[in-house]
């Protein structure tokens, strides 16, 4: 108890001090700097840096990558309504957490077909291995982020004369995107586990896949632009205009994994 007294104390007095910030050079008194918001205890780069400021931005329960995560599960027109009235200070920036999930999503597909490849070859070498070619099976998180703009359109025109501009637009379709990448992890690893109980390579059809995807690609969908389109529409009309967009959306994404090859028919 005293220790944290004494530490309030020092950030207290601290705060009463003039200083100049190291960021812009703005001379103020306080914690943080008024014209650029950043923390006037910014310390130099060592070991404490390294072990506790990273990972506690990242891996913090309130706040960050993780938080980001969870809440566009269980709460995603919440996130993206706050973030567009400018609650941003809690949440993973969309083009950061883009980058995250790509950088998670290649890196975890590739080590549960890497597993998968170890697996049957050591303890059932008979077995077929099926290899793909196409470059967006390896890379499925870029085939997402250039859906973004397409995807974009469609909720734009859908809700055109609401509030939101298309740029607007764009950045929940970003969070959205970015988080369609889990179920691209969770089939590879639905294949790894399908491996290890059969001995076999299994190969799920190209309409299992597009089923499980668009499911959680329509809660998504659903879940965001219902909860931003409440207060315009009444309950009747925004579920049938949900549902209409979610309709193009899913045509606009078929015919994407068509075109790409992801999908063969």
């Amino acid at each position: 108890l005293k220790s944290k007294v004494y530490s309030a104390f020092i950030f207290t007095f601290e705060g009463m001090r003039k200083k100049e910030c190291k960021n812009c050079e703005q001379i103020f008194q306080g914690n943080f700097c008024p014209n650029c918001g950043q923390n006037s205890r910014e310390h130099r780069i060592n070991a404490h840096y390294f072990l506790h400021d990273i990972p506690h931005s990242v891996f913090h329960v309130d706040a960050g990558f993780f938080f980001t995560l969870k809440t566009l599960f269980t709460k995603p027109g919440v996130l993206v309504e706050n973030f567009l009235e400018g609650k941003r200070i809690r949440y993973f920036s969309p083009i950061g957490f883009v980058m995250v999930m790509t950088a998670l999503s290649t890196f975890l597909v590739k080590f549960f077909d890497w597993c998968k490849v170890q697996f049957l070859q050591h303890f059932h070498p008979e077995s077929v291995i099926h290899q793909s070619h196409n470059f967006f099976e390896h890379y499925f998180s870029l085939f997402i982020f250039l859906m973004i703009p397409f995807a974009a359109v469609v909720t734009y025109l859908f809700f055109i004369r609401r509030k939101y501009n298309f740029w607007e637009h764009f950045l929940a379709n970003t969070y959205l995107a970015a988080q369609l990448n889990i179920m691209w992890i969770v089939m590879h690893f639905v294949g790894f586990i399908a491996a290890l109980v059969t001995g076999k390579d299994v190969e799920f059809a190209s309409e299992f896949f597009l089923t499980v995807f668009l499911m959680f690609f329509l809660y998504l969908y659903g879940a965001t632009f219902g909860f931003l389109m409440r207060g315009f529409y009444k309950k009747g009309i925004l579920i049938l205009l949900i549902g209409l967009m979610n309709f193009v959306l899913s045509i606009v994404y078929s015919y994407g994994f068509n075109i790409t090859g992801i999908i063969r028919n």
